[in-house]
């Protein structure tokens, strides 16, 4: 067997076994009798996503727990780098490398319904014999061996919905075999993992191969990983350079990962750790393209494969060969070639190739294997098929394509499911406000398309297609138009919604939809002057991804902001930028004041969002900053991805304030470690104040909350009565947390987080300029006098120097001055006050 690596459990709240030998995933396309669903749209985001289960689940859950798993045959050849003769289907063994992750995870998002099932197999050191108990934690099934025999088949089948239960078992002295399969059905984004707490008192070691590696060599390469770290959070030209702490004595060969196996961008390099470096070079920005990456880094030795994911914008400068100074129309055009030549291969890059004189043939086959999962009917299918009907209407008549090529452009349109009252055995999403908008303006553009075809699917006419496809327009631009986006100001959503105005505007036959449409762009372009901070929309979201929150230069709102206006970044996005370059639609100049400040202007806006006004917003922007929040939303309750309050300088230096969701820094959990929260706080603000109460249920893994506080993007930083401070030419921010705070110097996040321990605590934010406070030093003495009290966790108390006295109280509205602050009534336009 080669040598053994000895470890301990994960020390949590209970011991957890987190050390395992892992087989590949088999993943298998599900199958199931096509039904119809109905529910509302956006009830889930403060209801959870559980209240829209598949019927397709139930089928399928309830075939799993009629069928157990078994036993794999010759578990103990398993080494890594081994496929097992008589269970070769499960691939390839590897060893499975926590970084503090307490779940063994193979989470990811699967665009088909997709069964999927994994082995795992560890030994147990036990000093001597007993029973203890196990608690098995999972959101699909979890069927347990220990020394061959089968102890557990938990099948909870939550989707995305943890559950646990505790077993007792029996462990004999010496070594304990314990293997796990794990199953789930992949619908979408999915939670896949399990995890198992050990729950006695016996200090326990977890043995496992590493084959001819020595076991020193593995903890040093697994030491030299976990403190890996990229210096900045976004490389704009030279090297992507991974920093190593701890140097290694020889040299290691590395294989990357990088793009998306989901829309087919996914790419592979090598790179090479030369013995003693602090350097790993993966390459030059260019190398990369455009966007925020997640590297999946392979550390080769021997047999022994070690995997490390970790995150980093790429915004190469060299990729903006086409930026102008010109007006919109030159704009639009210069983001157009951008996307023609750096975007993703997708439906809206075709179409801009098409459009810019690019390859035919690169972009047919580029619609070809779009077509193809639109046919397989992939989630976010919508996102998509709405700009095929653009190539029809431009191309059909070309001579570019064959007809055969069009017999399958019209088959693609007539079969697709436009709507959840079709049958379907997908896991396309219907039930958000951006998904709805898309199928909707899918439905009536293949209406009109072909009035008098025959939508397979359905079994109706293009002509039905159209009547109830204007009709759902309407119930949907009524309930923008009286309650704004549930996802609110998200620059992940945004061009989502913006994608489906453009389309309408420009291609519908009816004006009162056009109208609504315009009306509707004109509102969100609104939302992103006011929001947006240099063309950046950096804010409280309703929903929020640590791409978007870390990779401004990048995401779409930022190149939206970029081609209306000239403010913001040219960039690669595609899916509303290409449509809106193409569009005549120009959004309306005077936002542009809002977008921009003036030196000296100051202007609050407040203003509310969602169903019932649910989302209570506040922005308080300058020319050199912006501080917004959302105040009472959901108070002490799990959150999802909320991004409750946010401050920007710009496009890198931004702070924030969160709980984390789940322990593995680059994970994908919803919410995760850097977007949404565990559990949502109290919130308030005053112009450029900002405080939040935490209150955290001890049974989350997650005991602290932490600050984004990238100090190498600071132009100083400095600590003072316990307050962190950052100047950022001549604007300032302060930090501070009752429990106290550290500054991270350990792993990926080493310089660019503040952490505080402690289940209830309190945070403050305070940001200035020198013409409001004076120098840096004079606001640092001034911030860091300020008196701040925690009464348990119920109120948070102050006296800010220029404010006055603060104070926040988990059931009353924020008081400044002896005065409650208004929350909420101000409607979707919201109210703008210069003070």
């Amino acid at each position: 067997m080669g040598n053994m690596a000895r470890y301990k459990p994960l020390q949590h709240h209970n011991l957890t076994i987190n050390r395992w030998l892992v087989s590949q995933t088999i993943e298998s396309r599900v199958r199931f009798d096509p039904v119809t669903m109905d529910g509302s749209i956006n009830t889930w985001l403060l209801e959870g996503f559980a209240i829209h289960e598949n019927p397709c689940r139930q089928q399928f859950v309830t075939e799993r727990r009629a069928h157990s798993p078994e036993l794999p045959h010759g578990l103990e050849e398993a080494l890594p780098g081994n496929t097992l003769a008589e269970a070769g289907a499960l691939g390839t063994w590897n060893l499975y490398f926590p970084w503090g992750n307490p779940r063994v995870e193979r989470s990811n998002f699967w665009m088909v319904p997709t069964h999927l099932l994994t082995y795992a197999v560890t030994q147990i050191d036990c000093p001597r014999a007993h029973l203890s108990k196990l608690k098995l934690i999972t959101c699909g099934s979890i069927t347990l061996w220990i020394n061959g025999e089968k102890t557990a088949d938990f099948t909870p089948f939550t989707r995305n919905k943890e559950a646990e239960t505790e077993i007792e078992v029996e462990w004999k002295a010496g070594i304990n075999t314990v293997v796990v399969c794990f199953e789930d059905l992949a619908e979408r984004d999915t939670q896949y993992y399990f995890r198992v707490d050990y729950e006695g008192t016996e200090p326990l070691d977890i043995l496992l191969p590493i084959g001819e590696v020595k076991e020193e060599e593995a903890h040093s390469l697994e030491k030299a990983l976990a403190e890996a770290y990229f210096t900045k959070d976004t490389v704009t030209n030279g090297p992507v350079v991974l920093n190593i702490s701890n140097p290694l004595d020889e040299k290691i060969d590395f294989r990357m990962q990088f793009g998306s196996d989901i829309f087919g961008s996914l790419q592979s390099a090598d790179a090479v750790l030369q013995a003693g470096a602090a350097e790993l070079k993966l390459g030059q920005a260019e190398q990369f393209g455009m966007g925020y990456k997640y590297i999946q880094l392979s550390a080769c030795k021997g047999s022994l494969s070690m995997m490390r994911r970790l995150g980093v914008q790429i915004y190469p400068q060299s990729a903006l060969e086409f930026a102008v100074d010109g007006d919109i129309a030159a704009r639009k055009e210069a983001a157009l070639k951008t996307i023609a030549k750096y975007g993703e291969p997708n439906l809206h890059t075709a179409l801009a190739l098409l459009k810019t004189g690019g390859s035919t043939a690169e972009a047919e086959a580029i619609l070809r294997e779009e077509m193809e999962a639109i046919n397989a009917r992939a989630d976010c299918s919508d996102f998509f098929l709405v700009s095929l009907f653009r190539v029809w209407q431009d191309y059909r008549s070309s001579g570019l394509f064959t007809e055969s090529f069009w017999n399958e452009v019209k088959a693609c349109i007539l079969n697709f499911r436009y709507w959840m009252d079709e049958p379907g055995d997908d896991v396309m999403w219907f039930f958000s406000e951006n998904h709805a908008l898309l199928f909707h303006t899918c439905e009536l553009l293949a209406g009109q398309l072909f009035p008098e075809g025959h939508f397979t699917n359905s079994n109706e006419t293009g002509a039905q297609h159209k009547a109830k496809a204007e009709a759902r327009l309407k119930e949907w631009f009524e309930r923008f138009l009286t309650e704004g986006l549930a996802e609110w100001n998200s620059s992940a959503y945004f061009p989502i919604d913006a994608i489906g105005f453009i389309q309408l505007y420009d291609m519908a036959e009816s004006a009162e939809i056009r109208k609504q449409a315009k009306e509707a762009l004109d509102l969100l372009y609104y939302y992103m002057a006011v929001n947006s901070h240099l063309g950046v929309l950096a804010s409280t979201y309703g929903r929020s991804y640590e791409k978007e929150l870390k990779g401004h230069y990048i995401e779409g709102t930022s190149s939206m902001s970029w081609i209306g206006y000239g403010v913001g970044y040219l960039n690669n996005y595609t899916i509303s930028n290409v449509a809106l370059c193409l569009s005549d639609y120009v959004p309306p100049e005077e936002y542009k004041a809002y977008l921009l400040p003036k030196d000296k202007e100051r202007f609050v806006f407040r203003f509310d969002q969602g169903l019932g006004g649910y989302a209570k917003l506040y922005n308080y922007k300058t020319k050199r900053y912006s501080l917004s929040s959302i105040a009472d939303f959901k108070i002490g309750q799990r959150g999802y991805q909320e991004h409750v309050m946010h401050l920007t300088f710009g496009p890198e230096a931004n702070l924030w304030v969160n709980h984390p969701g789940e322990l593995a820094v680059h994970g994908s959990g919803r919410p995760s470690y850097w977007a949404g929260n565990g559990y949502l706080p109290k919130v308030g603000q005053y112009k450029g104040l900002g405080v939040l109460l935490y209150r955290i249920d001890p049974a989350h893994d997650v005991h602290y909350t932490h600050a984004y506080f990238p100090t190498e993007i600071f132009d100083e930083y400095a600590v003072h009565n316990g307050w962190y401070f950052a100047r950022i030419g001549d604007s300032y921010a302060a930090v501070y947390a009752v429990k106290g705070l550290r500054l991270q110097d350990q792993g990926p996040d080493r310089g660019k987080e503040l952490l505080s321990s402690g289940l209830t605590n309190g945070w403050v934010l305070r940001v200035s300029d020198g013409e409001e406070s004076g120098s840096f030093e004079q606001f640092m003495e001034r911030i860091s006098g300020m008196e701040v009290s925690l009464e348990g966790s119920e109120q948070l108390a102050l006296t800010d120097p220029d404010y006055g006295s603060v104070e926040l109280h988990w059931n009353k509205p924020l008081v400044v001055n002896g005065e409650e602050q208004p929350v909420g009534g101000f409607g979707i336009r919201g109210k703008l006050e210069y003070v």
